[in-house]
């Protein structure tokens, strides 16, 4: 008769080494591949793609520069292997503003990305550049989308990126954010281009500012109604304070604006209903700008009618336009 082997402490314990012994090649699998490097998987989970595009309304014809950044962020140093030609490794989705995706030109009909390239060649003869990222860094590119796509005047596009970190790999990452752009519809070689419709530089414009002054006021929002103005220059527009100011030594020049201050964000009688811009002048020899604005205010029932005319300046170390000036009248 066949009997079972009757269990024993001792024979229980040489299994379970033997079952370890088994299991620990299992648990030591290798993270990295065979030339050392991480694996593509954990490439994937650590690499981060942004897309950045420095304005978003662009003129027919004009460059649009699109920004592509690839960041390490894991903790462990990480080599990247984008293979040429670029258009395998940084890829776009680009939707229209009904939602279907526009196709890239075709090389007859646009030239190839224009990327800084830097051939290598691996030992399968492949044109390959590596890029190794220490935790925290990133590297990035600047890609023409007009050498690429045929983006229309008047259209709206959404862009989304997504970057294969090896090529001999179809696994892509897809970029955390999309980036929206318009294209201007394109104007008539007859009209004539003022210089106030030229592309602004980067921060707020002059009515931008004025606009957003007078809406503080007119939300109560007294701490953004006093950072659009310079303070110890817009004094002067006030024959209440401007004279003493003057004369005031240092010390209580400081006090003499922590007066002004609230003199201005206390609730005026006549409060301000409605405004509108009129005019936007610039000086062609300074950083200085004036702009007109129409504004109604209401005081016990009555309506009246002013026309302000503030002088605004670019602050040097800012670089964004202060109101120093005002000059009023009832219309």
């Amino acid at each position: 008769m066949f009997h079972l082997p009757v269990k024993t402490k001792g024979s229980a314990l040489l299994a379970g080494i033997l079952l370890l012994s088994l299991a620990a090649p299992l648990r030591s699998e290798k993270t990295t591949n065979a030339r050392g490097d991480d694996s593509i998987n954990t490439v994937q989970r650590y690499t981060t793609i942004d897309l950045k595009l420095k304005q978003y309304r662009f003129d027919a014809g004009q460059s649009i520069v699109l920004h592509f950044r690839v960041t390490n962020s894991g903790y462990q140093t990480m080599r990247i292997y984008p293979f040429e030609p670029a258009e395998k490794t940084y890829q776009f989705e680009v939707l229209d503003e009904k939602g279907f995706e526009l196709k890239p030109m075709t090389p007859e009909e646009g030239s190839q990305l224009d990327l800084e390239r830097k051939a290598v060649v691996n030992l399968a003869g492949q044109h390959v550049r590596e890029i190794i990222l220490q935790p925290g860094e990133s590297f990035e590119r600047k890609i023409d989308l007009t050498k690429y796509y045929n983006l229309r005047p008047g259209q709206t596009y959404r862009v989304t990126g997504y970057f294969f970190p090896d090529a001999r790999h179809n696994i892509f990452l897809r970029s955390r954010d999309s980036v929206e752009l318009h294209i201007n519809s394109e104007k008539s070689k007859y009209v004539f281009q003022k210089p106030e419709l030229q592309q602004e530089e980067d921060g707020l414009s002059p009515e931008e500012t004025v606009y957003l002054f007078l809406s503080a006021e007119m939300r109560r929002n007294w701490k953004n109604y006093l950072k659009y103005l310079d303070l110890p220059r817009y004094i002067t527009s006030y024959d209440r304070f401007s004279g003493r100011y003057a004369s005031a030594s240092p010390a209580d020049r400081a006090i003499i604006l922590q007066e002004f201050s609230r003199y201005l964000t206390s609730d005026p009688t006549d409060q301000l209903r409605r405004f509108r811009i009129l005019t936007t002048k610039r000086s062609e020899v300074s950083d200085r700008a004036e702009v007109t604005v129409e504004a109604l205010r209401m005081s016990g029932g009555y309506r009246v009618a002013y026309e302000y005319t503030y002088t605004l300046e670019r602050a040097r170390q800012e670089g964004f336009w202060k109101i120093i000036h005002v000059v009023a009248r009832v219309l």
